[in-house]
């Protein structure tokens, strides 16, 4: 085995429970499988596309593109191509969105450690842009904080919103299988949205069972609000990407054995 691989087995007996969106845990299933981990598939939220129509064009059309998710990339380039001119500039949350457009053969500027909205906003095409135009394709709700800074930045900020969260009920099987997990458990959090969500639905028998669990959080924020819903125990990771929190989680647990 290379040195930079990790160990197949090297989180095995962990339990990692995912909160992505309906259908989207795949990313997790595979970084998990990859380190010896299994995966609890809990969606509390669905996505379900919107149509932008004008804004989105409008959004395309500014002279800085921002995309707030994969997800982002994804309902747009279903609602018409993708396509920049030579003198725009594409801007993502993070390596996965990047990674989205790169399909699309668009190359955008991520930020490389802190893939977080402040992070983002630190990046130089998006300082003195007084007299430029910004477009941010995005889902109504999260990504607050981006969409007020650059409305204050930008001559004009172009919001088309591609895609919505909506509730998707968690099973009660899947309830049960929680309540009665007897191997380490770790709650991956990208999204404050879906972590409020899966507090929303969680019974108290659950919520107590979950106490002592291991919360991985995607930054600093998110992890505010994971202790604010009862998560004692936690660690942040360099970005929401799957394979950067089993890599937070499995640093954690190779620290933990040798205390």
């Amino acid at each position: 085995m290379l040195p930079n691989q990790p160990s197949t087995a090297e989180l095995n007996g962990w339990t990692i429970l995912s909160l992505r969106p309906s259908g989207e845990h795949a990313p997790v299933r595979r970084a998990a499988a990859r380190r010896g981990a299994r995966v609890i598939a809990c969606s509390p939220l669905a996505l379900r596309p919107l149509r932008a129509g004008d804004a989105l064009a409008r959004a395309l059309n500014a002279d800085r593109v921002v995309f707030s998710s994969p997800a982002a990339v994804r309902f747009a380039s279903m609602q018409q191509p993708l396509a920049l001119a030579a003198t725009q500039r594409a801007l993502a949350v993070g390596a996965g969105t990047a990674a989205a457009l790169a399909r699309h053969g668009i190359v955008a500027i991520y930020p490389r450690t802190q893939m977080t909205s402040e992070g983002l906003l630190a990046l130089p095409p998006l300082q003195q842009i007084a007299r430029l135009s910004v477009g941010l394709i995005t889902a109504p709700g999260g990504r607050g904080v981006l969409a007020a800074q650059l409305a204050q930045r930008a001559r004009h900020l172009h919001v088309a919103e591609v895609y919505e969260r909506v509730p998707h009920p968690i099973r009660a099987a899947t309830w049960r299988k929680l309540a009665q997990l007897a191997t380490p458990l770790a709650l991956l959090a990208s999204s404050g949205e879906a972590l409020h969500a899966f507090a929303q639905q969680c019974p108290a028998p659950v919520r107590n069972a979950l106490a002592q669990a291991l919360a991985v959080v995607a930054s600093e924020r998110l992890g505010q609000q994971a202790r604010a819903q009862g998560f004692a125990n936690l660690i942040v990771a360099a970005s929401a990407r799957p394979s950067a929190m089993l890599a937070a989680l499995a640093e954690f647990h190779r620290e933990s054995r040798f205390r």
